[in-house]
């Protein structure tokens, strides 16, 4: 992204949270956003394979109420 990019970035949203912003200001600001999205996507697509990140196992509960499979 450039300076030129960041800055009308930063003054579109300025101007959106500030005042009531026009159609196309918003649509600006959402090119630029997704422009900056589309950029950082292929930046990690080509840092190399995806990353897996497992959840913990869970422990099971000493004990279990009758019936809890119900509730």
């Amino acid at each position: 992204m450039t300076a030129d990019d960041r800055t009308a970035l930063a003054l579109a949203a300025i101007r959106i949270t500030k005042g009531n912003p026009t159609a196309e200001e918003v649509a600006s600001l959402a090119v630029l956003l997704t422009a900056r999205i589309r950029l950082l996507n292929e930046a990690q697509a080509t840092e190399g394979e995806a990353r897996v990140h497992k959840l913990p196992l869970r422990r099971q509960p000493s004990f279990i109420a009758p019936g809890a499979w119900a509730s």
